[in-house]
């Protein structure tokens, strides 16, 4: 496991005259509140006026642009784009309207709003997989800016999607005690955000030493009851295999199916399990809809590698004295280890911190031995790690006490 925490030396840090401390540029900016738009929710009626039409024709409305925006994502390569910001805005209203018995009532084809599938098979039945799959990322950039569930939020003028040129954040996501992070970009007009509680985490994580796993497999909350019932994380391929739907590396799946272009695998999905050795990153994985959530799972690589011994995997090469290579480290793409990784030799389980209750009766139940981290505490102390190491120097503190004067000033 790595260490992300880097110790204080006993040193001093020499300052010039007039520049300012760590602490002193916080104490300069810690009362400046975040450059954040609240969003509120809108009615069926208020979603209509912003879509321009009557709440009549509203369902055939939104019918007609989804339809223009899956033509548009069947040529898409890049990143989500903010043009289809407000049309799915409108969506996750819908969604959420759909939540509503009432709202049904009164509008049966809210009803197509309780899964992407669903929405997709009625707003856009002709889209291709490769459409649908640009559609999810955008999707995937609203929730994560927009909706911001992650209790994380970046006010900067030049910040992509949902910022606008004055820097003010737009957002749905009001329910946070919001901390001021340390960072020495404050007057280029950066300024990052997190939640009060995921601050005491941090000085927890610090206190017991933290580390990250080995290997660290990304996915959404779509893929748990999968896990859930083979007891181990799969490749897309053994996914198949089980006759479960693919919810790993889905992305490059799509992808392939709609254009032919072999991908690892090819139409049988990804024959091996993807992981990050450097920390938790993200994977191909989308997150399908506006209910769903990132998930990451730290895995033992001795564990791991004991498995595929056992079990006779390997990648079918020979090094030195016939070693069999059981994982394969391939640079940008990740590690590849092995076709399937039992829940008992995950250590660690990450999700956002709102649901970590959720996440912890599921951890619980499946990998009782695993640690929760949320994913905004492991992002914080890797992000700001170093300003706060530089603070600790500063003031001759703890990295964890430095940690807690960020409560203390909150």
């Amino acid at each position: 496991m790595q260490e992300i925490i880097t110790p204080v030396k006993e040193k001093i840090i020499e300052k010039e005259e007039g520049e300012p401390t760590i602490l002193g540029e916080y104490e300069h900016w810690k009362n400046v509140p975040p450059n954040i738009k609240i969003k509120k929710p809108l009615s069926i009626e208020e979603i209509a006026q912003q879509e321009g039409c009557e709440t009549s024709v509203l369902e055939a409305d939104i019918k007609s642009k989804v339809g223009k925006f899956a033509a548009a994502m069947k040529e898409e390569c890049s990143y989500p784009s903010e043009e289809y910001a407000d049309l799915v805005d409108s969506l996750y209203n819908l969604y959420s309207q759909a939540k509503n018995s009432e709202a049904i009532k009164e509008n049966p084809w809210l009803e197509n709003f309780q899964s992407f599938e669903v929405f997709a098979d009625h707003f856009c039945p002709e889209a291709t997989p490769h459409s649908r799959s640009f559609m999810k990322r955008n999707i995937q950039a609203f929730v994560e800016k927009i909706v911001n569930d992650g209790k994380l939020i970046t006010c900067h003028p030049r910040a992509w999607y949902g910022v606008d040129k004055a820097g003010v954040r737009e957002t749905y996501n009001n329910k946070c005690d919001w901390v001021l992070l340390p960072d020495e970009y404050y007057r280029e007009g950066f300024s990052e955000f997190t939640d009060k509680s995921v601050v005491a985490e941090v000085v927890e994580l610090v206190n017991s030493k933290y580390r990250y796993s080995d290997f660290s497999h990304a996915t959404g909350s779509a893929a748990l009851p999968g896990i859930e019932k083979n007891g181990a994380i799969l490749s897309a391929r053994e996914a198949k295999k089980a006759g479960l739907p693919v919810r790993t590396g889905e992305h490059v799946s799509y992808l392939n199916s709609s254009n032919d272009i072999p991908v690892t695998g090819g139409r049988d999905g990804l024959s091996s399990i993807y992981a990050c050795k450097d920390g938790v990153e993200y994977g191909y994985h989308h997150l399908n809809w506006f209910d769903e959530y990132p998930v990451a799972f730290g895995i033992n690589q001795k564990k791991q590698e004991d498995f595929l011994r056992q079990s006779g995997f390997n990648y079918e090469f020979i090094i030195g004295e016939g070693s069999p290579i059981l994982t394969v480290d391939l640079g940008s793409e990740g590690v590849i280890i092995g076709n399937k990784a039992p829940l008992a030799n995950v250590e660690i389980v990450y999700c956002w911190k709102k649901y970590q209750k959720e996440m912890e009766a599921w951890m619980q139940k499946n990998c009782p031995q695993a640690k929760f981290v949320s994913l905004e505490a492991d992002k914080v102390l890797r992000t700001h790690g170093h300003d706060i190491n530089r603070l600790a120097l500063e003031e001759k503190i703890s990295v964890e006490d430095a940690w807690k004067k960020l409560l203390a000033k909150a």
